[in-house]
């Protein structure tokens, strides 16, 4: 299997990605979200519905990428290093949203719980993520770490 899809098969599997973001001071913040990917041509594109809190908001303005990291008890990893941008697109967010829905749990999520006027809820914003560098490892399974360079 190559390190795309499965990065995609360890990410959804785990579902939880701690994902880190970069401050005005260029210190790391992490926190826990819930990425979705999709193969996009020779690439990926990683997507997260979140607030975008005044700390989101700003870490990305000024340092727009992130590091996503799954890893799970049989400590199979999955790391992807991004481009990130918020998308304000609403057919865009709309199609995001139906790809939540349409995904089976625990990876599929109805946000309308969180964001009960849909994908234009005010308080709803679309994390776009664009790997530049994936890198996979199945350690138990005696596999050796691969790397993805977009």
């Amino acid at each position: 299997m190559e390190p795309l899809d499965q990065f995609v098969a360890i990410a959804h599997r785990v579902v939880w990605a701690s994902v880190a973001t970069v401050d005005r001071r260029s210190r790391p913040r992490s926190r826990v979200l819930h990425p979705i990917w999709a193969r996009d041509g020779d690439g990926l594109t990683g997507w997260v519905i979140t607030r975008p809190t005044p700390l989101k908001v700003a870490h990305v303005a000024h340092a727009p990428y992130v590091s996503c990291t799954y890893w799970d008890p049989a400590h199979d990893t999955a790391v992807a290093e991004c481009d990130a941008a918020w998308e304000d697109d609403p057919d865009v967010r709309a199609a995001v949203w139906q790809r939540f829905l349409d995904a089976p749990e625990p990876l599929g999520y109805d946000f309308a719980q969180i964001f009960p006027d849909g994908p234009q809820s005010p308080g709803a914003g679309f994390l776009r993520m664009r790997p530049w560098r994936i890198r996979t490892h199945r350690v138990i399974a005696g596999e050796p770490a691969r790397v993805w360079r977009g």
